[in-house]
């Protein structure tokens, strides 16, 4: 316990620095960068002579009523109470990266023998740098898509799902669950990558950065990023949707029309998407309204009940999972229900 007080002041510290991080979503160049992107739309719908579009824009970019929804107040609420829960759940299933990445390059190493890669410290940083960027972005797909698969995940992943409005902040709106998990998969993906490079090339290895952040993951950010969790339809256009997931693309994955469920998991790339089947591009598309169901309310109305209901739903989750394993043993078929009907 005397540990345990300095270390969640040490999290509120670093949370009031959050838009000065570069790591954060809200870093404010990031969030400036969005509200760029948002301005040249609303000007180049005045010079399309669309007052409409301009005036929905930035009703939509100031509304009171989206900025102070009783769903926002909930988001703002877990973006500030996470931070001492995620590190109880870490201190609990600790796990460092530089461990992963020795035994990747000791396995390596055994498996293959030397490496006799000669490359120069230009190429190897710039392999490193795209190889990092790549691969943790089709890991952090690949963990979204399982939540959007998987029962029990996906009792911990609706909590984001209940959202009814949407704000940069709720990026945030998730469950400590579900941030243990991301962390896991950032360690190990991380570990694994660099434990590759140090086999190839030895353990002194640099990330093109700007102000501290992979360069990739940076320009990604500025490119609007805090536009996906909004209100404010923005698409690239589809050849460009193709390749790189649009503020409009994740609103639709956040859609509460049933057509629209399980679609454009990707974080930055939209290639992943395309692999797996579930991309959709935003031409086309409308999305009415955010949430879970269109007409059962949230059932996370509460800040209680955003950490219990998950649980109890996953509990539930994995009873019926273990109810149809047996009927499995038992049945030669069975009907399953998709996962957002399991309520």
């Amino acid at each position: 316990m005397d540990n345990f007080i300095p270390a969640i002041q040490g999290q509120l510290a670093t949370l009031l620095a959050y838009p000065f991080d570069p790591s954060r979503r809200i870093y404010l160049a990031y969030l400036l960068g969005s509200l760029a992107i948002v301005l040249i739309w609303m000007a180049a719908a005045v010079a399309r002579r669309d007052s409409v579009m301009a005036k929905q824009l930035w009703q939509r970019l100031v509304s009171p009523a989206i900025w102070w929804h009783r769903s926002a107040r909930l988001d703002y609420q877990l973006m500030v109470i996470n931070p001492a829960l995620r590190l109880l759940l870490l201190g609990l299933f600790s796990i460092s990266l530089v461990p992963v990445a020795l035994a990747t390059e000791s396995f390596l190493a055994d498996f293959l023998g030397d490496s006799n890669l000669t490359w120069s410290s230009v190429q190897v940083t710039a392999a490193y740098t795209l190889t990092l960027f790549i691969l943790d972005d089709f890991t952090r797909f690949l963990l979204h898509y399982l939540m959007h698969k998987v029962p029990w995940l996906w009792s911990i992943h609706r909590l984001h799902h209940s959202a009814e409005v949407m704000t940069p902040f709720t990026v945030y709106r998730i469950h400590p669950i579900e941030s243990l998990l991301y962390s896991l998969r950032m360690v190990l993906t991380q570990g694994l990558v660099l434990g590759l490079f140090f086999f190839g090339f030895g353990m002194n290895l640099s990330v093109w950065e700007i102000a501290g952040a992979n360069v990739f993951t940076y320009l990604f950010n500025l490119a609007g990023a805090n536009l996906r969790h909004s209100h404010l339809w923005i698409s690239w256009g589809p050849w460009l949707e193709r390749l790189f997931i649009s503020p409009a693309q994740h609103q639709i994955h956040h859609s509460s029309d049933p057509v629209h469920f399980d679609r454009n998991m990707g974080a930055f790339l939209a290639i992943w998407d395309g692999l797996f089947g579930s991309l959709v591009l935003a031409r086309g598309q409308i999305v009415h309204a955010y949430g879970l169901h269109r007409s059962k309310p949230s059932p996370h109305m509460s800040l209680w009940q955003a950490y219990y209901e998950p649980c109890l739903h996953c509990g539930r989750a994995i009873g019926g999972s273990l109810k149809a394993m047996i009927n499995r043993l038992r049945a030669p078929t069975l009907s399953l229900k998709p996962l957002r009907d399991l309520t």
